[in-house]
This record gives C-alpha cells, sequence and structure tokens, in this order.
C-alpha cells in the first residue's frame, strides 16, 4: 500500500482513543494523565492491540513512532474532554438542566 505512516496518525488515534474510552472497568483519566502504573499498562496492552490489528485487518505494520503517538494523542483527547465536560457542568448555562433534573 502506498499509505504514508502520517495518514495513519489520525486514524490509529480514533481507534485508540475508542479503545481507552471503552474500557471496563472505566479508566481515571486524571491518573492516567499524571502518569501511573495503569498508564504503563495501557500503553503496553494498546500499542500491541493496535499493532496486531492494523496488521490482521489491513496488512500494514504500524512504526511504533505512529503507535506512540497515537497512543498519548488519545490520552491526551480524552482527558481535554473530560475537563471540558466537567467545566461546562458547572456553568450558569446548564443550571437549568441540574434544576429539570432536579441535581
Amino acid at each position: 500500500m502506498g499509505t504514508q505512516m502520517n495518514d495513519l496518525l489520525p486514524d490509529v488515534t480514533y481507534w485508540l482513543t475508542l479503545q481507552i474510552a471503552k474500557s471496563d472497568p472505566g479508566i481515571d483519566l486524571e491518573q492516567v494523565y499524571q502518569g501511573t502504573v495503569e498508564l504503563d499498562y495501557l500503553y503496553q496492552v494498546l500499542t500491541s492491540k493496535a499493532q496486531q490489528h492494523w496488521w490482521s485487518k489491513y496488512g500494514i505494520e504500524l512504526s511504533p513512532v505512529t503507535v506512540n503517538n497515537a497512543f498519548f494523542r488519545a490520552i491526551a483527547v480524552l482527558h481535554d474532554r473530560n475537563l471540558e465536560y466537567k467545566r461546562s457542568r458547572n456553568r450558569s448555562e446548564t443550571d437549568w438542566v441540574r434544576e429539570l433534573l432536579h441535581l
């Protein structure tokens, strides 16, 4: 395939983001973002899983740099989304929702 590795970065990032988001039990992104043993474990498991997925499904061998960048981008995306969600819950624009739900 004539696919450049950089072209795969958004797809691998998206795939890893989904894998992290659907983890059961859920992952404490605040702790992971700070760097923990859980982060190391996630990194080892998910980067291997990503490489295996791309190889078996598409016949593409992902470079370690692509997988590494995609993994940390996925963590950052989820962490930022989580922060934005927390911020939006405490805004005056969402007061009516809390009142409606009796929170």
